[in-house]
């Protein structure tokens, strides 16, 4: 099934928006949001042809299960990264 165009753009301005509350959430010691976020985007990137960020989804939910701050915000910076570059296909 291919999925259309808007609703690749809608999924990209979804994880930009989950990028900001996960910022807001490490900023509380809080990993749970970057545990759910990791794990939704390795399972669901690839559907919406990013698979470029399918494999920050897995490193993510393991940098916050072991609460790795600085891994964390590192991959944060690197998603966000190619949200932006994602984005520009779609356009």
């Amino acid at each position: 099934m291919q999925i259309p165009v808007e609703l690749k753009r809608k999924y990209l301005e979804r994880r930009i928006e989950d990028i900001d509350f996960l910022i807001s959430s490490l900023e509380k010691n809080d990993f749970a949001p970057a545990i759910k976020l990791g794990h939704q985007v390795k399972g669901n990137a690839v559907t919406f042809d990013c698979p470029q960020i399918a494999p920050l989804g897995v490193e993510i939910e393991f940098a916050a299960k072991n609460e790795d701050m600085e891994g964390l915000r590192h991959l944060i910076q690197i998603m966000a990264s190619e949200i932006q570059q994602a984005r520009l296909n779609f356009h």
